[in-house]
């Protein structure tokens, strides 16, 4: 679809925003007479169906349009800042998503699984399409061209989906908190108030957090395309032998707290923020006092980074017996030392991959290394050899071995 054959914005007339939203024309009007909805020059903006559609259930449930206009006018609730968070909804194509549909040539099959992937409800073919989708389906188009199976493409959405979900949800719950309820509260006798100042604040917040959000996806999307370069060069130009290493060469440390999600999400948002904070402040003390770096933390787990290997298994232990009398989950350590590419502050390449590999594979209150760390001693650490095993995404065995305090072995 080319520029000059992109659809325009539809605004909606009262009898076509009637029809849409449920309601009789007359109580559209009670709707905007309470200035619930708004319109604009031509016609009403796709925005106002939203708040018409959401009123509309509301009172069906509720006791009716009477109580929910009631409630507006008591200052009981605000649809303001739909107009500053929604921006996208507010702009409808003269197109129906049928039409889109045929336009772009997507079987209606396949236009439902993507909604499906992505967690998104399927819309009504005759319902007129929002100009956001549009184009994200016309992206969609060409990425069906690529030689990437259909599954493929719907787990990426169904992925980043969920991802996407999870963070609007905190964001948006955020913004509830500490904006929307507090200034209803505060300006309960002066809803018109309450009302100007969330719209205010939003306006602000809305595009900053979008940009934000974007700019972290951006920066994720770099990090593994990075990744992924480094490790197909040195797959290309390496000796092709799992483990090998010169002297020198880094240590590289991954952790991971075991059940760390289900704690999350049983604690609740802010106490789970508090234990990820404590989860930094042991790994950010920790890895200073053997000569190391915390590199970046990933939700539950974390990437450090030691010139030493006998440093990088003593900080591994101690991060096992520090981190539950600090009240957090087990831990499980994988250490591999290689050589690393490093860009922008990160590190790259198959010795960071397998590192991560291991870390997998081991069990909670475990510390896992390959034996690219057993040539350099390490006092008061016994290394108890566990052999070759075959992990996830490495194409040779590993040989590997469990880490632990020389004096607990002895004792054992």
């Amino acid at each position: 679809m080319s520029a000059a054959e992109a659809p325009g914005e539809l605004l909606l007339s009262r009898e076509r925003l009637a029809a849409l939203s449920g309601f009789t024309e007359a109580e559209v009007d009670e709707c905007e007479q309470a200035g619930v909805i708004h319109k604009t020059d031509g016609g009403y903006r796709g925005v106002e169906l939203v708040k018409l559609q959401i009123v509309r259930q509301v009172a069906e449930q509720h006791g009716g349009l009477d109580r929910v206009l009631e409630k507006y006018y008591e200052g009981g609730y605000s649809l303001n800042l739909l107009e500053i968070a929604l921006p996208a909804a507010q702009k409808l194509s003269t197109l129906t998503y049928a039409e889109l549909r045929d336009r772009l040539g997507i079987p209606a099959e396949e236009i439902h699984s993507v909604y499906r992937a992505a967690g998104l409800p399927l819309p009504d073919p005759n319902q007129p399409a929002r100009i956001d989708e549009i184009e994200a389906f016309e992206n969609y188009a060409v990425i069906r061209t690529l030689p990437i199976p259909a599954d493929a493409r719907l787990h990426a959405l169904r992925v980043t989906g969920d991802s996407l979900r999870r963070a609007a949800e905190v964001q948006s719950q955020l913004f509830r908190e500490h904006v929307v309820h507090p200034l209803l509260e505060r300006f309960r006798d002066d809803p018109q108030q309450a009302n100007a100042l969330i719209s205010e604040i939003s306006s602000r917040a809305n595009p900053t957090v979008t940009a934000v959000t974007g700019w972290l996806f951006q920066r994720y999307l770099e990090h593994q395309t990075l990744k992924n370069a480094t490790e197909l060069m040195e797959e290309a130009v390496g000796d092709g032998e799992i483990g090998s290493h010169r002297a020198g060469d880094p240590t590289v440390v991954f952790v991971d707290l075991v059940g760390f999600t289900v704690l999350s999400a049983d604690l609740g948002d802010t106490a789970a923020a508090e234990l990820a904070a404590k989860f930094n402040d042991q790994l950010m003390d920790t890895s200073l006092e053997h000569d190391g770096r915390l590199i970046k933390t990933m939700g539950d787990g974390a990437m450090l980074f030691f010139e030493s290997a006998p440093h990088a298994a003593l900080a591994a232990l101690d991060l096992l017996e520090r981190l539950p009398r600090a009240g957090l989950p087990p831990l499980r350590v994988g250490i591999h030392r290689g050589p690393v590419v490093a860009q922008s502050g990160d590190y790259y390449g198959n010795t960071v991959n397998l590192a991560a590999r291991i870390t997998d594979y081991a069990r909670p209150n475990e510390v896992l290394v390959s034996s690219s760390v057993l040539p350099e001693p390490i006092d008061g650490v016994e290394l108890e050899e566990i052999g070759e095993v075959t992990l996830k995404g490495v194409a040779q065995p590993v040989h590997l071995s469990r880490a632990r305090r020389a004096s607990r072995a002895l004792a054992s």
